[in-house]
């Protein structure tokens, strides 16, 4: 290391406060430009070795191979970690993460209490779902740096079956502002975990709703002109001030009033309360033309309505052109790990770990059929089998003869041999050593070498169908990665 090493060692004082009180003047000159050079960012932080600092790190910082980074505090640029190195922040990474195969534990010190278990007890659950709040987060904080948009979490189904509570929580304390769910149940449940919160209820108004929406202070997304009329009656009635976002149709077929509802809707925009919080659509079509009259046509309507906020969605593409995000930007299925991006290699940090026990491990012989397959084996088989299947909400294989689904047992991919059943799954183990694979013993079918992309494509469907049907009869455990 040489004066490097002597340097990085005295900025690690300094930083602690604990250099001694009688310092050379060269020491004091120094550890200034340190500071300055923190506070601005002007200089890269290279860690050749050991450092542990008691403060935040304002710049880009790289840690060299084998080498060991401490940060008691937040880490606001990007950070490089090189094969072999350790880095543990108590706080937040704000910037980019390379990781070329060091380890990297982000604490979140601000999140500690949100580290919790709930659901039936291990022992009666069906398996286990780990959910790594420290990536939900990262992938926050990588979405929301590409828009100057407000960025709000769309919950739908319980958070995408990771539990509304938990997930509303950390995000509301990395600077979350505004969430969309499904109904008000969900709703309610948000307002608990977010007090200051907006909220948006995506199923809309229904007749005797309204003083539910009033009592948690929630807003419906209202799709129809009936519900406007039973909307004002209500707000009438209760003299209540809250107010919804008008969904537009723009070509999708789907929930919203019509372009030319919209355009006659307009005027009341300069009523004293016209009671529109937000103007917003949905975009559907993966075509880019489409999107792109979409666009053009929501434009038109929103300048009808002022400085009303917009905001179009499209669930299918996260990372849209700028264009697109308006005033509110919606993040849904992305913060959990399904690709933003789809046919590009996914940028969104892995959330979600499913885990199920073996409770049977079968030798069977040559020409025996593998539990619930069609079909007999010419060889000697293993068989773990697994305590979980579609009733917990794992997917069933996309056609009969599909052998693209794995597990991880004991480290190794194994695949999942027998047919759909409700609530077993068969995975062949024969390439194992014995008593490799034991009754007891916990496997991952979810998570590691195994993505949601990879689950969706066996199942034939879609990553979001994968999350959301995730059962409640897992042990769920958040935690901090």
């Amino acid at each position: 290391m040489g004066n490097r090493g002597d340097k990085k060692k005295a900025a690690s004082a300094g930083r602690a406060w604990t250099a001694p009180l009688h310092l050379n003047l060269y020491t004091v000159c120094w550890l200034s430009f340190m500071i300055l050079t923190k506070k601005h960012g002007t200089k890269p932080l290279l860690v050749n070795g050991r450092l542990e600092l008691n403060e935040s790190v304002f710049e880009d910082t790289t840690v060299q191979r084998d080498s060991f980074l401490y940060v008691r505090g937040n880490l606001t640029g990007d950070l490089t970690i090189e094969p072999g190195s350790h880095v543990v922040i108590e706080g937040w990474v704000e910037g980019k993460v390379i990781n070329r195969g060091g380890r990297l534990v982000i604490n979140n010190s601000g999140l500690v209490d949100l580290i919790a278990a709930d659901g039936p007890p291990l022992v009666e659950a069906s398996g286990i779902l780990k959910i790594n709040l420290s990536a939900i987060l990262l992938n926050w904080t990588a979405l929301r740096r590409r828009t100057v948009a407000e960025c709000a979490a769309v919950l739908k189904a319980d958070a995408f079956s990771c539990g509304i509570d938990q997930i509303t929580t950390a995000l509301a304390k990395s600077g979350c502002r505004t969430f969309f769910v499904s109904n008000l149940a969900e709703a309610r449940r948000v307002r608990a975990a977010a007090r200051d919160a907006t909220i948006y209820v995506l199923n809309g108004f229904y007749p005797g709703t309204g003083p539910a929406f009033a009592e948690i202070n929630s807003q419906p997304v209202i799709s129809s002109l009936i519900d406007i009329s039973e909307w004002d009656v209500f707000v009438a009635s209760s003299r209540w001030q809250g107010g919804f976002a008008l969904n537009i149709d723009t070509g999708t077929s789907r929930l919203g009033i019509s372009v030319d509802e919209a355009v006659a809707f307009a005027s009341r925009v300069h009523s004293s309360n016209p009671g529109i919080t937000l103007l917003m659509s949905t975009l559907e079509s993966a075509a880019a033309a489409d999107h792109a009259r979409q666009i053009k046509l929501f434009q038109d309507v929103r300048r009808l309505y002022g400085r009303i906020p917009g905001s179009l969605t499209n669930p299918s593409d996260a990372l849209l052109s700028p264009e697109a995000h308006f005033d509110l930007f919606q993040l849904g299925a992305a913060l959990f790990g399904v690709n933003p991006t789809p046919g590009t290699k996914n940028p969104m940090q892995q959330v979600i770990e499913l885990q199920a026990r073996i409770v049977m491990v079968q030798n069977l012989e040559p020409g025996q059929a593998v539990y619930k397959s069609t079909g007999t084996r010419k060889k000697a088989t293993r068989v773990a089998l697994v305590s979980l299947s579609y009733a917990d909400g794992y997917p069933r294989p996309g056609d009969a003869f599909d052998v693209s689904r794995k597990a991880i047992v004991n480290g190794k991919l194994c695949p999942i041999a027998g047919g759909p059943s409700m609530d077993l799954l068969a995975v062949d183990v024969s390439d194992l050593p014995d008593l490799t694979a034991r009754r007891g013993d916990m496997i991952t079918l979810l998570g590691g070498e195994i993505t949601i992309d990879d689950l969706a494509i066996a199942a034939h469907s879609t990553e979001r169908e994968v999350l959301a049907n995730l059962g409640r009869g897992f042990r769920r455990i958040y935690h901090l990665g």
